[in-house]
């Protein structure tokens, strides 16, 4: 007989003495397992006699642990979270590759239309972390992303960039009260609510910050709604909650669809832009070089080469 199962006590017995051990009462470890105090006691008493050593201190009403108790506890709580971790390897979906993107391009670029990714790599285990907390590639193994701002990113390389154009944009009956609209108008907001957002990362612009560069010189602009998700904002100005700023390569959905419109007032073009990104260490995948070749057609990012 192979040794394991000439040494290896009950399952059982191990399971109570684990759950009393950690709980420091046989009454609360029945609770745990659903028996009876009376058979935890019993379940640990065979353990102990098949052991040869006393694995609790009867001397006081709590369940104490022996030195030789302390021992086994060790090895059993090592040997139970062993087991656990690799059920839940087992049970886990198969990823095969990870990309993340920030909440908005997640909802208004790639979720609208991964069914064509799905398409062609059907067999794929895909993860997509949807963000706006930058933690990337410290924190997980990440195989592509897409990073708004200017280059470099720390432990990253750019692999293509989607060039943005920032305009105001609101719901298409909106944009019809706002005909003819000027800059000095929007920005002291007589004839309209400007919807504002916290910016998911630094150079995001707001308002104040857009008009300025934009040529307003009067006072800065406060807006009358603001919302803690660039996502949330651009939904608001879909529902006619006012005019909201849009980056035209991630709105481009919304923008073509008609349910969003830019006022006819001068883009704003930025040097930041939706870069996509790979770990700079370590060769590229296959699958990883499937997901960029489909987002460069997808997307017509304006740069597919590799640049450092």
């Amino acid at each position: 007989m192979h040794r394991l199962r000439r040494k290896i006590p009950s399952l059982t017995a191990l399971m109570a003495f684990e759950a009393s051990a950690r709980c420091e009462s046989f009454t609360r470890a029945a609770e745990e397992l659903g028996v009876s105090q009376a058979a935890v006691s019993r379940r640990i008493k065979v353990l102990e006699t098949e052991i040869g050593r006393p694995l609790f201190s009867r001397a006081q009403r709590q369940a104490q642990l022996t030195e030789e108790g302390m021992r086994l506890f060790a090895a059993v709580t090592g040997a139970f979270d062993a087991l656990a971790d690799t059920v839940d390897v087992i049970q886990a979906p198969r990823i095969d590759l990870t990309v993340a993107v920030s909440v908005a391009f997640g909802h208004f670029r790639l979720l609208p239309a991964l069914s064509a990714f799905r398409e062609i790599a059907p067999s794929l285990g895909l993860r997509v972390i949807s963000e706006d907390v930058w933690n990337a590639p410290r924190d997980r193994q990440i195989d592509v992303a897409v990073r708004y701002g200017r280059p470099p990113f720390a432990g990253m390389r750019v692999v293509g960039s989607l060039r943005e154009a920032i305009v105001p944009v609101c719901a298409p009956d909106v944009a019809r009260a706002l005909s003819g609209i000027t800059l000095s108008e929007l920005a002291q907001q007589s004839r309209v609510s400007l919807i504002d957002s916290d910016a998911p990362e630094p150079s995001w612009l707001d308002w104040s910050r857009w008009l300025r560069q934009s040529g307003w010189s009067g006072p800065p602009a406060s807006s009358l709604l603001r919302l803690s998700s660039y996502s949330d904002s651009v939904f608001a100005a879909m529902n006619g909650q006012g005019v909201a700023l849009g980056w035209t390569g991630l709105l481009e959905r919304p923008l073509n669809d008609g349910r969003l419109e830019a006022l006819d007032l001068p883009p704003l073009w930025p040097e930041e832009r939706h870069y996509i990104v790979v770990p700079a260490h370590g060769r590229r995948s296959y699958n990883a070089d499937i997901l960029i070749d489909w987002m460069e057609k997808t997307f017509r990012l304006s740069e597919g080469r590799e640049v450092t």
